[in-house]
């Protein structure tokens, strides 16, 4: 999953995707400069949000990464 994300990361053009966590929690990365990641021990994605938050994560619990379809609201 870290190539996957990787390759997402340093695409050219970059385009926003998002990544899908095993709880079922998507998290959108609109900029490169907004995830990083760890390879040891496990590895480790940090999702970084523009009001200077971050999430990080452990590689096995990233379920998806890529453009995802958006979500319905309950209103549809």
């Amino acid at each position: 999953m870290i190539d996957t994300i990787k390759s997402f990361k340093y695409a050219r053009p970059f385009e926003p995707f998002d990544v899908e966590l095993s709880s079922g929690r998507v998290l959108r990365v609109e900029t490169p400069d907004h995830i990083a990641f760890a390879e040891q021990p496990q590895g480790r994605v940090a999702i970084l949000n523009d009001d200077g938050t971050s999430l990080i994560v452990s590689i096995l619990h990233v379920v998806n990464v890529g453009h995802l379809p958006p979500t319905k609201s309950p209103q549809e």
